[in-house]
């Protein structure tokens, strides 16, 4: 009897362990991709735009990446592809092929696998959203009402002929899929109305222009809608300008705007914490204040405040009489070289940045640089790539110039404390001590700054 106990109980665990290998299975996808002329070594696939919960593939042989990411429901997921993001729709256990140059990104991406049907057509939408978008910025909106909304209907007819054309296989998608599908298909629609009115003022508006708006109290499909980020913006905006009375903290009446209009809580979530973020990032924030917490008082993600809380000590760490954090860096001839001895005391330096996928942002800053070295002969000029562990290649991208020093960043856990929210973004050192922080060196009282900062002993 004791011995038929036994064999029941392990029977009863080699079923549970078969079903817990069964979820397991149904919680993740398998992506595999092939990348042409790619940017960085691995993709990011995540299911939200700050990228906090996320899998990464590693570029494997032949610029291929394969492997199995997590998957907890079906939806939309943000696939990250330097420089480029896009938005792929997935269900556990799916599988998902993809193909794409970097250099042609929308325009070349293709799919196939169990997925493929659903994304090659939320693409077929994408590119003509994105053609209608072109359209109506190169004419600069300048349209009467009653053509305006011809065109918009021309668009719309468009992208309705493309998903009606595949009428029975969508029929075999979910309704979830379907709905999504639907609001991508008008979200940007939503958008350019918004700037429509911003752009007509004059033009009195009737009450049913602006009926879509119907759309942000309801509760959305999917809150990764790309297009319905941009509604969202200029909504917003326009809100804000409808204010009769002058408002002094814009961040402040922001988070009240999308409390109030914005009924989906992810979406809601989505906008809190990327005005929030905005927020501390803008006036380089370094203690919670009033606008903080209010903003945290409508956040429901832990995740999303801890965001935020990391990009205030980041600015609390890089503020105004710090000391610069302490580092090792590589020089040209491959020297290991702590930061003590590239700011040693009694010099005076500007700290500029560079990410060498970003070459274009690097060669204007350059320039200002150099007329700084000109106005400024003491001052030491510090570039930092912040892209450590890729030695080689930003050795044969470096400028050649003999007034600046050039070191490579080691230590990626450092970097972390010392990248700049903006490539522009510079500081300014006596010794190893932070005199100023600036979000860029084109600020019009960037210039008085470092005239202050080099007069002063």
């Amino acid at each position: 009897m004791q011995l038929h106990k036994i064999y029941i109980i392990l029977f009863v665990l080699t079923i549970l362990a078969a079903s817990c290998r069964h979820l397991n299975t149904k919680q993740t996808a398998y992506l595999r991709g092939k990348i042409v002329n790619p940017r960085a070594d691995n993709v990011i696939i995540s299911r939200d735009f700050l990228m906090l919960q996320s899998d990464t593939l590693g570029l494997l042989s032949e610029n291929e990446v394969a492997g199995p990411i997590k998957v907890p429901e079906e939806g939309l997921y943000i696939i990250y592809i330097f420089p480029e993001y896009q938005t792929i729709y997935l269900k556990p256990g799916d599988s998902l092929a993809f193909h794409l140059n970097v250099d042609e990104f929308d325009e070349s991406i293709s799919f196939s696998g169990s997925s493929g049907f659903e994304n090659n057509l939320m693409m077929s939408v994408f590119l003509i959203d994105e053609q209608e978008s072109d359209y109506f910025y190169r004419h600069n909106f300048q349209f009467d009402l009653q053509n305006f909304n011809r065109k918009i209907d021309s668009f719309q007819n468009l992208k309705k002929r493309t998903i009606e054309s595949y009428r029975e296989e969508l029929a075999e998608t979910s309704q979830l899929y379907q709905n999504i599908l639907s609001l991508l298909a008008k979200s940007m629609d939503f958008n350019l109305k918004e700037v429509y009115a911003q752009k007509h003022t004059y033009e009195k508006l009737s009450p049913d222009f602006f009926a879509y708006c119907s759309v942000l109290h309801r509760e959305l499909p999917d809150p990764n809608i790309i297009y319905m980020y941009a509604f969202a913006d200029s909504f917003l905006e326009r809100q804000l300008k409808s204010e009769k009375t002058k408002i002094k903290n814009p961040y402040w009446k922001i988070s009240e705007i999308i409390d109030r209009e914005i009924y989906d809580s992810k979406f809601k979530d989505n906008l809190l914490v990327k005005y929030c973020s905005r927020y501390i990032k803008g006036k380089l924030v370094a203690e919670k204040d009033a606008t903080v917490n209010n903003f945290y008082q409508k956040i429901k993600s832990r995740l999303y405040k801890d965001y935020c809380d990391s990009l205030i000590a980041k600015n609390k760490l890089m503020q105004e009489g710090n000391h610069f954090p302490e580092s090792f860096y590589l020089t040209i001839d491959k020297r290991r070289l702590p930061s003590d001895s590239l700011f040693p005391p009694g010099s005076k330096t500007l700290v500029s940045f560079w990410d060498l996928r970003f070459r274009k942002n690097f060669v204007s800053n350059l320039k200002k640089m150099e007329a700084f070295q000109k106005a400024y002969p003491d001052m030491q000029l510090v570039v930092i790539n912040t892209n450590a562990g890729y030695f080689d290649e930003w050795l044969l991208q470096k400028p050649v110039s003999s007034h600046m020093k050039f070191v490579q960043a080691i230590d990626r856990k450092q970097v972390n404390k010392i990248k700049p929210f903006l490539l522009s973004q510079v500081y300014l050192l006596d010794g190893n001590k932070i005199k100023a922080s600036m979000r860029n060196m084109y600020a019009p009282g960037f210039d008085k700054e470092l005239r202050k900062f080099n007069s002063e002993k």
